[in-house]
């Protein structure tokens, strides 16, 4: 799975969707949409393909107009 700058992710543990801002050295950096939420989520991109396919994050696509 190739990850991208402005794909959408929503966390399916709190409901939350996050779009990835860009990277730390290896790691994504997730931004959550919600301008009232200024927690940002970091994982590997071992860590992202784990939360995938466990159901735990499910995609949304590219950046939303």
């Amino acid at each position: 799975m190739r990850i991208q700058k402005n794909d959408r992710f929503k966390a399916i543990y709190n409901g939350k969707t996050y779009e990835v801002a860009g990277r730390w050295d290896s790691s994504i950096i997730l931004s959550p949409v919600a301008e009232s939420d200024d927690q940002c989520l970091i994982y590997t991109p071992g860590e992202m393909e784990e939360l995938m396919e466990s159901g735990k994050f499910q995609s949304e696509g590219g950046q939303k107009a």
